[in-house]
């Protein structure tokens, strides 16, 4: 039986991957040749909303493969960067260019304190215990929330320079969404610089592969390893905030965000960030423009069947399914990772 090969594998050139990539090919042509504006809309939705998933699933990928922690809480953390921004722009009234960086550095605060309490005593110990510990620390932050901020939904006012629209020719797209964008690719190649190119990062990943011998050579593998939790915390809390902003945010986001970035990790491969940030986008980009392959598709063969109401929110599912058929480590994993 063939195997739908994957981008970058040595099964891309088998007959079933011509089949499917010139297929996509083609739908993509005819999308945006017939709507040209909804087919922007839709890819830009798309590059914001995978962007806004990497930045959650590279703090829950940083944890999950230098701590082996799988931390359910992660989402919490990404929700309380909205609802920090709620309070600092609508409550305290600092503006947005500060809350920027007060909401994510409060929300890493969050993190110590998590870790501290909780994640310390789990390190080296089965995931499973992990996975437990984090879902309650995520009920309890979901409560707390509820408590503080009740359990309607709440949006912020948006900066005038981000409320405006940026005309493409064929559609305008808010700037918010470009912002977003360009923030989300700054703080991934921060993350890649520090961890691939600095001296910290290579204590880190040390750490990662023999703790023991790198603290037998002098290094503080408990401080590399709560700085690092501190910074997957602020990550997700930054994402909280540019989501928060765009769209609002209400108690939901944890749980519909969290399992969302379980299957960009998935998909990606544990333990690879590199391919988090490839899963983010591709489960992004497939959630927006399916429904409108799907809805160009059933113009073209008359076939309204196959215009299905609701695709979009199975699509990263039915991703993860067919990567995992083909590369059971995902895209991008790493061989005997927590196997």
């Amino acid at each position: 039986m063939n195997e739908i090969p994957i981008p970058g594998t040595d099964r891309s050139t088998t007959p079933a991957a011509a089949v499917i990539w010139g297929g996509l090919l083609l739908l993509t042509v005819l999308s945006a040749l017939s709507r040209p504006g909804l087919f922007v809309d839709q890819a830009v939705g798309g590059l914001v909303y995978g962007l806004v998933l990497v930045l959650i699933a590279l703090g829950l990928s940083i944890v999950l493969g230098l701590l082996g922690i799988v931390n359910f809480a992660h989402g919490a953390l990404f929700m309380l960067g909205a609802y920090f921004t709620f309070q600092f722009m609508e409550v305290w009234g600092f503006s947005f260019w500060a809350t920027l960086f007060l909401a994510p550095l409060a929300v890493g605060l969050v993190g110590v304190v998590i870790e501290r309490t909780v994640l310390r005593y789990l390190y080296d110990k089965n995931p499973l215990n992990g996975l437990l510990a984090t879902f309650g620390v995520a009920m309890m932050i979901g409560e707390a929330t509820r408590a503080s901020w009740g359990g309607s939904p709440l949006s912020v006012t948006t900066p005038q320079v981000l409320e405006l629209g940026l005309n493409l020719g064929v559609t305008t797209v808010s700037r918010i969404r470009l912002f977003t964008v360009v923030v989300s690719v700054i703080v991934i190649a921060a993350v890649y610089l520090l961890i691939e190119r600095t001296d910290f990062g290579l204590s880190v990943r040390a750490g990662v592969l023999d703790r023991e011998m790198a603290e037998f050579l002098g290094v503080n593998m408990n401080v590399r390893f709560i700085s690092m939790f501190v910074l997957g915390a602020a990550i997700a809390g930054l994402g909280g905030v540019l989501r928060g902003t765009a769209v609002g945010m209400d108690v939901g986001m944890a749980n519909q965000f969290i399992i969302l970035a379980f299957v960009v990790v998935v998909v990606g491969g544990i333990g690879s960030l590199f391919g988090s940030v490839v899963a983010g986008l591709l489960i992004g980009e497939a959630s927006y423009l399916t429904p409108l392959y799907l809805e160009t598709l059933a113009g073209v063969t008359s076939i309204e069947a196959l215009n299905i109401s609701g695709i979009s929110g199975l699509v990263p599912y039915l991703v993860m399914i067919v990567v995992l058929l083909a590369r059971p480590r995902g895209l991008f994993g790493q061989e005997g990772f927590l196997e």
